[in-house]
């Protein structure tokens, strides 16, 4: 069996106890013994029915689509490393992958995307106004009801984390849009990095945070979470690598969307600063016309292989996530669970779905 296939294997078996624990905190439909129980009695009237129109069921369109889960698997692994046992561990676990989707919803919005997985983007289905409310109030929602069921200098620790988090999100997020609006073009390594870091890289580092906190090792979260914004990272360089490079029958996106959408990666501002001058002129000129002609596609792929760029992203997956592993390995009990830690972020760089 492969290492992709193992992985796979792996990740499914944590996808019936996420689903059950999203689904406690974001109902496929709401009624008034959830809202009264979560958010306690009305001052006037509530309107269940409203709840379920323009949360539940967006929410719920895109999210029985699938997608691979690894962010709560991350949680629960890495818990399990830790020598937890509880259950109750993925009601925190649910929290990063409800946020990820409601993420998805606004972006596709943002970016003007037409297809997600396959199916047309929420906001398509829904109206947009419908798909950025819903959105962003699964953007705290989950995190509020998550809260209460911990106990107060746990649920300080989360919360505290939580905000750090969508922080950290907003910010990539607005060094992405604004990259490739064009409004700012000298754009480094270190500053895609760090774009990264932010908009992937810290919903990940929150997955890996979320296990220590509940595991009670507080001594460990700074070295933890710093390996799990390492594997978001670069999952995030390998899903940029994957849209230039890959198999578009096993990606399961249309290739080079990311050149339609002018967006920055580490391999375009790679070739930008190894291409000859009058190559890179050409590729930023390709970026900068948010083509869809196929040729023109085929040509900046060209260039940006011809930098060397899709052999350097690779050597930086790896190095990250081998510096990130090296450091929590000796932290780590030799375990089952350390040996599915090791593959999993292993398997987020060498994936090619």
């Amino acid at each position: 069996m492969s290492l992709e296939d193992e992985v796979l294997s792996i990740l499914s078996e944590y996808v019936e106890p996420v689903e059950k624990a999203v689904e406690k905190l974001t109902p496929r439909m709401f009624d008034t013994g959830f809202l009264v129980k979560e958010f306690g009695e009305p001052v006037y009237r509530y309107s269940p029915e409203s709840f379920t129109e323009g949360l539940a069921k967006p929410f719920w369109e895109l999210f029985r689509r699938g997608g691979k889960r690894w962010r709560p698997a991350l949680t629960v692994i890495v818990y399990e490393a830790l020598g937890g046992g509880d259950p109750g561990i993925y009601i925190l676990a649910a929290v990063p992958e409800i946020i990820h989707n409601a993420t998805l919803i606004v972006d596709d919005v943002e970016d003007g995307s037409l297809m997600r997985r396959g199916e047309p983007c929420i906001h398509r289905i829904y109206g947009i106004d419908i798909a950025i409310n819903a959105g962003n109030a699964y953007y705290y929602i989950p995190a509020y009801l998550a809260a209460k069921k911990l106990p107060k200098n746990m649920a300080t620790l989360f919360l505290e984390k939580y905000v750090e988090t969508m922080t950290r999100l907003s910010l990539g997020q607005t060094m992405d849009i604004v990259w490739h609006r064009g409004l700012v073009t000298d754009i480094t390594e270190e500053h895609y990095l760090q774009m990264a870091a932010f908009k992937t890289g810290a919903l990940s580092r929150f997955a890996v945070e979320l296990a220590a906190i509940y595991a009670g090792r507080g001594d460990l979260l700074e070295e933890l979470g710093r390996f799990g914004e390492a594997v978001g990272t670069a999952f995030q360089i390998q899903d940029d690598y994957l849209n230039i490079f890959g198999d578009e029958a096993r990606y399961g996106k249309e290739i080079g969307g990311d050149i339609t959408e002018g967006k920055y990666t580490l391999m375009t501002v790679y070739a930008l600063t190894h291409l000859s001058s009058e190559k890179a002129k050409r590729l930023r000129q390709i970026l900068h016309s948010h083509t869809s002609d196929k040729q023109e596609l085929k040509e900046a792929i060209n260039l940006i292989r011809e930098s060397g760029a899709d052999k350097y992203a690779r050597e930086v997956m790896r190095r990250s996530v081998h510096m990130a592993w090296s450091r929590v390995e000796p932290l780590l009990a030799d375990t089952p669970a350390k040996t599915k830690l090791k593959k999993l972020a292993t398997f987020l760089v060498e994936r090619t779905l």
